[in-house]
């Protein structure tokens, strides 16, 4: 197993310490972590600290001392929330209202966006209405600036990117469908040329640097993730229904390249990228499922040979862990596959406390253990490598929705109702 080489060729642009998980599924949406000492069990002796969140699906980030989650406070405000990673201790929170919209009651909150940290500010994206909207505020909780129209937003399920900064630009999605069944879903003439589109916004002011309109699509979830080109440039990639696969120019918002195939699916989980290969997912919750492999060496997206399993991810991202690729499947079926050809390694069932468990939550792994967090409320461990060995289950207090945080020898874990500092008691936290 190669977790130096996997975490490296993963690393983002970000300059980050092994403790530090600043954004959705940690260093460039990887979901791996650095790390020794991570518990597989969840018991009074590892718990180092447990406590209340209040509603949302959106995951932990750290950044040095502090854990950050956003939560709904009431029925028209919602808060973000900085915890000490040392004892639990609420460091600040910032109260913001919003205008509620159509929502999956049962899954989604108006606090599923996860929040982007760096060494000046804590960024936020989420929506309020029909509009996206975007802020930032210091590491005391005190608001720089705040954008309150992005972009509009036309809802299906409400919304779920999480917040991306590269190079000093702040990366904001609003890409929706208009239509459904042929029936139009906008409320107004005005809505009638509202577009999908991504955002740059300056990350020191909030103010739009660039807009790049897009076709329409299915909505989408899914948070871009960077490739590091030569010559110390990067680009953005992301994945929606109507484009395919993108890559964009962070500062410009040019699109370097595309591959659209004619993809039906929805882009919910993140792609993953290694070693200038990029893979994802796209699916329905009823329906069928694609994928995009591609060989970015050239600088142009060149589709490889794969071999798809069945059970791909909707929902949850694929984990790289050296030369295996981890796909855990929404319904409970982890499989392993060699990362760019697909050869099956392993296919088996991940069971919790009580048997069948289902996943929204994406693995992730450090200390050469994976973590899968189920919606049945279990923190299931299994071992990394290729040959499948289940470790340990344990029984949290709620539903698992949102993807755990790594640090140094401590795992960070949001159900429903909580959060988690999981570590042996007594470990220096920095």
């Amino acid at each position: 197993m190669k977790f130096t080489l996997a975490f490296l060729t993963l690393f983002s642009v970000s300059v980050l310490s092994a403790s530090d998980w600043a954004r959705f599924r940690g260093p460039n949406g990887t979901g791996v972590a650095e790390t020794t000492g991570l518990p597989a069990v969840v018991d009074e002796s590892t718990t180092v600290w447990k406590v209340d969140t209040g509603k949302g699906w959106s995951s932990p980030v750290l950044w040095k001392d502090m854990v950050i989650v956003t939560a709904e406070s009431s029925a028209t405000t919602r808060a973000v929330i900085a915890f000490s990673a040392k004892d639990g201790k609420e460091l600040w929170r910032h109260e913001e209202t919003f205008t509620p919209h159509p929502l999956h009651k049962t899954y989604n909150t108006f606090a599923s966006s996860s929040a982007f940290v760096d060494a000046e500010r804590v960024y936020i994206n989420w929506s309020s209405g029909t509009n996206i909207q975007a802020l930032a505020l210091d590491h005391t909780g005190k608001l720089v600036w705040r954008n309150d129209h992005v972009a509009d937003y036309i809802h299906e399920h409400g919304t779920g990117v999480s917040a991306l900064v590269v190079n000093g630009i702040m990366i904001v999605r609003s890409e929706f469908d208009t239509t459904k069944g042929g029936k139009d879903l906008t409320d107004s003439p005005e809505q009638k040329d509202w577009k999908s589109c991504i955002v740059g916004l300056d990350a020191k002011t909030g103010k739009q640097a660039w807009k790049l309109d897009l076709p329409n699509c299915l909505n989408t979830f899914s948070t871009p993730i960077v490739h590091n080109l030569p010559g110390g440039k990067v680009e953005i990639i992301c994945s929606d229904t109507g484009s395919g696969v993108m890559g964009i120019d962070p500062m410009v918002g040019k699109m370097n390249w595309q591959y659209n195939p004619g993809f039906k699916q929805r882009s919910l989980g993140s792609g993953v990228i290694s070693d200038d290969f990029y893979f994802c997912t796209f699916g329905s919750g009823g329906g069928g499922k694609e994928i995009a492999a591609l060989d970015l060496k050239s600088g142009k997206p060149v589709p490889v040979a794969f071999e798809e399993t069945k059970g791909l991810p909707y929902v949850p991202s694929p984990l790289v862990i050296g030369d295996y690729m981890y796909l855990l499947g929404d319904g409970g079926i982890l499989r392993c596959v060699e990362f760019k050809t697909g050869k099956l390694v392993y296919d088996e069932r991940v069971e919790g406390t009580q048997g069948s468990a289902k996943f929204f939550s994406s693995p992730v792994a450090g200390d050469g253990k994976i973590f899968c967090a189920s919606q049945q409320g279990d923190l299931i461990v299994v071992k990394a490598g290729p040959k499948f060995e289940k470790i340990a289950a344990s029984k949290l207090d709620a539903p698992i929705n949102s993807v755990p945080a790594i640090g140094d020898k401590r795992i960070f874990v949001r159900t429903a109702n909580s959060l988690y500092c999981i570590g042996a008691k007594g470990q220096p936290v920095p």
